[in-house]
């Protein structure tokens, strides 16, 4: 079995892979899916996730914004949003890689 570890230009992935690894490919900045609006639209929705969940739970209640951060929200909201957010943003992970790999034209969610 081969496989080919694709990588973009982030500071956190080590330099010289390829002494461990059978096939690293480092991706060129103009080339990075991620960069093109992925990351961005993620942000953007999680926290129109986030201050949604926020709204629905103190809008029909006396609590405080200050109560609801400190009694309501915890790791699993915040996994939540994260898949909420994940979920929104399959249509814009998926143009993104058609941008750098045209021929997969098939329509998959991630």
């Amino acid at each position: 079995m081969q496989a080919l570890l694709v990588l973009d230009n982030a500071p956190a992935h080590p330099p010289n892979l390829e002494e461990l690894v059978y096939k690293v490919l480092y991706l060129p900045p103009i080339l990075q899916p991620m960069d093109q609006q992925v990351i961005s639209n993620f942000k953007k929705l999680y926290t129109k996730h986030l201050f949604r969940r926020c709204f629905e739970v103190t809008e029909n209640t006396n609590l405080t914004l200050r109560e609801y951060w400190k009694d309501h929200f915890n790791i699993v909201v915040c996994l939540r949003n994260d898949l909420m957010a994940w979920l929104s943003a399959t249509r814009t992970l998926t143009s993104a890689w058609k941008k750098l790999w045209p021929e997969s034209r098939s329509e998959r969610t991630f």
